[in-house]
């Protein structure tokens, strides 16, 4: 009883004491700083992903929120100029392959004028009792972008006016990329048939390959539906080509492999959701090169069939559907005539896939 006793006395004098300290602290007031942010913005700049949707018609996008946040009220009712820049160098050092924002692809809306063009600066004067301003992009035709392609447009705050600091908040990124509904990153899994080469099989988690997308999926290799229509993708492995192709692992070799001119054109229905065909990507001139292969020799329609004969067929007897989860269901068919078996719809490959839709890419 008596420890007891003595434990909340101590603990009745240690909050007694602890009261009287926080009864001697001083507000901040106007000892405090106004500081002037983006938000979500950093130092150097964050990226923030915003994808718009691939269509025709007006899309007004917020790329920058500006924010006073003032110390006191005497503080926010001060006049404050902040001067922002169009940062093409932000977007240069964010990433290599962002593409600035063409000038004739949007419109502006903003109270303060970009001075300069693209590369020049927006000067705003917060009044007494303002903290928000805002810049817009109207984008009235998303299908003039290339769906395949990333762009991008920065700010970042330059100056502000005696009464207030530049925050560490100040630097943004905004990449904008046209998307459809299909667009995403999926988790591969299903059975791969090769009666060619056997020992090429659906890729699994490999030693050396661990990383936190693959450690969420195990079992999986990671494609993404990139946009290059509205209504169709393109299917790119982004587990060890990063270009359009199929993942494979080599039983024999115990290695990743995949199939040379060989990846996927998706198109979809969009009323009913269902794959409507599928094609071979490096069988159409008009795509790029990649490190799996070249189209250049390709055929074109109707069966895009790549130098090397492969070509992309759908098999009718799967659901080649999207599910109501997003989830992808697909069977399909590599031919190839000059894989030494008679006959000019020679099916080398079966594929009986689930593409599990993990996120936006």
């Amino acid at each position: 009883m008596q420890k007891k006793y003595s434990l909340f006395f101590l603990l009745f004098t240690v909050v007694a004491f602890t009261s009287c300290i926080k009864k001697e602290v001083t507000p901040l007031g106007d000892e405090g700083k106004t500081f002037v942010k983006i938000i979500g913005g950093g130092s150097p700049a964050e990226i923030f992903k915003n994808p718009i949707d691939f269509v025709s018609t007006p899309q007004r996008v917020l790329v920058c929120d500006l924010r006073k946040d003032a110390a006191n009220n005497a503080a926010l009712n001060t006049v404050t100029t902040v001067v922002v820049k169009d940062d093409t160098a932000a977007v240069r050092a964010a990433d290599p392959n962002y593409i600035n924002l063409p000038t004739a692809w949007y419109t502006l809306e903003s109270e303060a004028p970009r001075v300069g063009g693209m590369g020049g600066t927006y000067t705003f004067q917060f009044n007494s009792g303002e903290f928000a301003k805002q810049i817009y992009i109207n984008i009235p035709n998303a299908q003039l972008l290339d769906a395949s392609s990333l762009y991008a447009i920065a700010f970042t705050i330059t100056s502000v006016s005696a009464d207030g600091s530049i925050s560490n908040n100040k630097s943004l990124v905004v990449e904008i990329g046209a998307k459809n509904e299909y667009d995403g990153s999926y988790a591969v899994t299903g059975p791969v048939i090769d009666i060619i080469t056997p020992n090429l099989v659906q890729w699994t988690n490999q030693p050396g390959y661990s990383d936190p997308w693959l450690d969420a999926y195990p079992g999986a290799w990671e494609l993404q539906l990139v946009t290059t229509g509205a209504t169709q993708c393109i299917a790119v492995d982004n587990t060890i080509w990063g270009s359009c192709g199929h993942a494979l692992y080599n039983t024999t070799a115990a290695g990743n492999t995949g199939y040379g001119s060989f990846g996927l054109v998706v198109n979809f229905d969009p009323a009913t959701g269902a794959i409507a065909s599928v094609w071979n990507y490096y069988g159409d001139p008009s795509r790029a090169a990649t490190n799996l292969g070249s189209p250049a020799s390709g055929s074109g329609a109707p069966n895009y069939a790549s130098s090397n004969t492969r070509r992309a067929v759908l098999d009718p007897s799967g659901i080649n559907a999207v599910q109501g989860n997003k989830d992808i269901l697909i069977k399909y068919f590599m031919v190839q005539p000059n894989s030494g078996a008679p006959g000019p719809d020679f099916i080398r490959t079966t594929f009986d896939e689930k593409w599990e839709y993990t996120g936006p890419r």
